[in-house]
Parts: C-alpha cells; structure tokens; sequence
C-alpha cells in the first residue's frame, strides 16, 4: 500500500474520529435494541407501539452500516478481501442505509397520516409491515451490487470502493437501485415536516384565535381505547409534542443521508463534503438514541416513576402549573399516542 498518503488512506485522522462514531454508534444500538427486547417482555402492549418497535430495528441497520463501516475505516483490512467480499460489505452497507432510510419514512408516513388524514384505517393495517417492507425493499434494491459490473476493488488511496466498467452505465444502474430512491425518501420526509410545521402552525392560530382551546379536539390523538375525545386544554402540550417528538426520527437521515448525497451528486467533491459524507451516518445510533429516550411510548411509565420517587416535585410541579395530575391528566400525552394506529368507534 506504498499509495497511500496516511495509515487510513486520504481521511487521514478523521478515519479515527470514524472509528469512535462508529464505535459509539454500535454501543448505542445495541442498548436500544436490548432494551425494546426486555420492554416488550415485559410490557407486551409496548410492542404495539410503531415508532418503539421501529426503533430496535432503526437501531440494527445502524449496528450493520457501522459495524461495516469500521472496516472501510481500515485500509488494510479492506485491501487484503476479495472481490465477492468487498461486495457484500458494499451491499450490507447501501442495504442497511436504504432500510434505516424506509423505516425512518414509514414513521413520517405513519405521523402525517395518523394526524392530519381520515385514512386511520389504512394505517391500522399496514403497520405491521413497516419494518418488513423496509428490510426487503432496502436490501433487495441494493443486492445488484454482488453481480453488476466487471470488476470491484478497494481504493486505498481515496479510501472508497472503486468500480471498473462504463461510466455511464454504472451512473444509471446506481441511481436505480439506490440513489434516486434514497432522493425520494429524503424529499418524501422533508416534505412531510414542512406540511406538519404549516397545518401545526395554522392550528394553533385558530385555537388562539378562537378562545375555545377547550373544546378542540385533537384529529389523529385517541385514548387507549381507540374513542377520539378531547384531551388536553392546550393542544401544544398533547398531540403537537407527540407530534413533533415522532418527527424526530425522519430528521435524522435527512441530517446524515444529505452529505452522502450531495458528495456522489457533486462532480468535483471537495475534501470537507468528503469528510461529512463518512462522518455523518456514522453519529446515526447515537442520535437515534437520543430520540429513543423521547419517545411518547416512555411517558406514561416515566409519569408513573415520577409520581413514585419524586411526589415533593410533582406536587411543586402541579402548583406552579395551576393544575393538578391526576390519573387521567398523567397519562393525557402517552395516550394520546401517534404511533400506533386509530381506530374510531362508532
């Protein structure tokens, strides 16, 4: 490897910062993965919650992307592979990124539909296929990568997989089986935080304007027994903080998915955009758990400790709040929980 310019190739030190990302992420996955595993047995209703059983499975595409990506991070491993196995990391890579990508959809679907629609019954039905789907079409997608071109090989000077076969051909059949699909989801999940922020926005006003905050009544927030009913004297507090917590989870490949973008749409990739391209799927696991401590399935049993470890704040609490949390106010927000489906009783 008398080419390359540092020990990692052209990352030099970042390729170390990767290796921490990389290796925090992991650490990170694993203890969302352990601890969905060990809630569901113990709470069986809390794997009917979508976004909670989306997040071991987020959080095991983000285990697969890193745990490959300590490899690429090392030259000289990746150099000493063979073809066939430099392309199965390729493929479990653009595999495990497309599927994080998906599912992180499926919950901006999920929210928009929930919330704003009338279409509550789809949602019921299709949810329990979000992870599914999101597995098989992210890894069947990307698998052409295992016979698709004349020859893969390991770059170590410029540290990334290199493709031997026409250009133009190579463009096209990448952009068919990952990158315009990668584009759409991004524009797919952009597009449906912009529409919350405004419809959010819009409601708000008029609850303000009105003077009738309440009698409002959430659209898409249901008590556990699936009635819609009014929950909350202020909307904020309820459904729109669900709301924006679930909506957390597409932001975060919009974050991280948007430098790897631009830096294979750029035709000349200048070497910081290069750096964030590695750099940035690489913090995934650690936001995703960020996230997953926010998540609504948590409040409710966070209220409960609450109530149980620290009653002198909770009663300071209920004071300077003017009202008091009784057993129907603490469970008000996890109720009134967006990530699982409605149904509406007649």
């Amino acid at each position: 490897m008398a080419d390359q310019p540092y020990a990692h190739g052209i990352l030099g030190n970042w390729a170390v910062v990767g290796y921490g990302f990389n290796i925090a992420s992991i650490v990170s996955s694993v203890f969302v993965i352990t601890t969905v595993a060990i809630a569901c047995i113990r709470i069986r209703d809390m794997y009917n919650t979508t976004s909670f059983r989306l997040s071991a499975w987020i959080a095991a595409c983000d285990t697969v992307y890193s745990a490959c990506q300590l490899c690429v991070f090392d030259n000289g491993y990746m150099s000493s592979l063979s073809e066939m196995n430099l392309r199965v990391i390729h493929w479990l890579m653009s595999g495990s990124t497309m599927s994080f990508v998906f599912m992180s959809a499926s919950v901006a679907l999920h929210v928009v539909v929930v919330r704003f629609t009338k279409y509550k019954h789809i949602v019921e039905r299709i949810q329990p296929w979000y992870e599914f789907v999101s597995l098989l079409v992210g890894f069947v997608l990307t698998h052409p990568i295992l016979y698709l071109y004349k020859m893969l090989q390991w770059s170590s000077r410029a540290q990334i997989f290199h493709i031997y076969d026409d250009p133009a051909y190579y463009n096209l059949t990448s952009w068919l089986t990952k990158w315009s699909w990668l584009f759409a989801a991004c524009v797919f999940m952009f597009a449906c935080m912009v529409y919350q922020a405004v419809v959010m926005l819009k409601t708000s006003k008029e609850v303000v304007n009105a003077g009738k905050s309440n009698m409002y009544l959430e659209r898409g927030c249901y008590l556990d027994d699936a009635n819609y009913a009014p929950i909350s004297t202020n909307p904020k507090n309820s459904t729109s903080s669900v709301t924006l917590r679930l909506m957390l989870y597409p932001a975060v490949p919009l974050l991280t998915q948007i430098w790897v973008l631009a830096a294979n749409m750029s035709p000349n990739c200048p070497m910081w955009l290069y750096v964030m391209a590695n750099l940035a799927p690489a913090i995934q696991g650690v936001i995703n758990l960020l996230i997953f401590t926010s998540n609504p399935a948590w409040d409710r049993h966070r209220r409960k400790w609450s109530k149980k470890n620290l009653p002198g704040y909770i009663s300071e609490f209920s004071t300077l709040k003017g009202s008091s949390i009784g057993s129907t106010d603490a469970d008000l927000e996890s109720s009134c929980d967006l990530s699982r489906p409605a149904t509406l009783k007649s």
